[in-house]
Parts: structure tokens; sequence; C-alpha cells
């Protein structure tokens, strides 16, 4: 699970890199921005959580997919739809950053919040 979660990653921003600067307008089956922000949030989370298994020598694969399956069905989505919109938004690298530099101030309040309890 983590390593499809990876190469998934490894491919987005591949594809981003190798785009454009170019803005288009989100088609119907694509991941609006602002939930692609939450859902990147939660899969960051998520592996987060499969990553502390791991240090403690858990076995994780079936938790792996528990928690990504979690997260599609949280954000009503399939597989396919994340699939399009990875692609849909590593072609269209303004869009991407924008996305990415909400994910990041995202996860930085989690971790203030965390932090702070």
């Amino acid at each position: 699970m983590i390593r499809k979660l990876v190469i998934i990653s490894v491919l987005f921003f591949v594809y981003a890199c190798g785009s454009g600067d170019k803005e288009a307008k989100i088609p119907d089956n694509i991941i609006s921005q602002k939930e692609m922000v939450l859902v990147l949030v939660d899969f960051h989370l998520a592996d987060a959580s499969i990553l502390q298994g791991q240090q403690r020598h858990e076995d994780i694969n079936e938790f792996s997919n528990y928690r990504f399956n979690s997260v599609l069905k949280k954000h009503k989505i399939s597989r396919n739809q994340l699939k399009e919109s990875f692609k849909f938004y590593s072609e269209h690298i303004k869009d991407l950053e924008k996305i990415y530099k909400e994910v990041v101030v995202e996860l930085s309040t989690t971790q203030s919040r965390i932090i702070s309890k």
C-alpha cells in the first residue's frame, strides 16, 4: 500500500515537472482543487499512521489497504477518479502548486493542534 502511494506521488510529480504552466478549466469528472486538498491531507495522515505501524514491526498490509479505502469512501471518490484527478493536476502545474501549498498549511495546522495537546 505504501508503495502504491509512493508510486502515485512520484508519478504525480514527474508529470508535473514535465508540463507547462498552463491553467485549465477543471472537467466535471475531476476532483475539485478544494476537495483534492482534503483528499491529499487525509492520504498523508493515513500514510503517517501506516509508517508508525511499520516502525512497531506490525503487519501493515491489511491496515494500509483499509486506510486507503477509508479515505476514498470518506470523500466519496473511486480509485479511477483519484487516478484521473492525479493525472489532470500533474499536467497543470499552477493548479498543483496551489493544491500542495494548501496541503502543507493543513498538515502544519494539524501538527500544531496535536503538539499543543
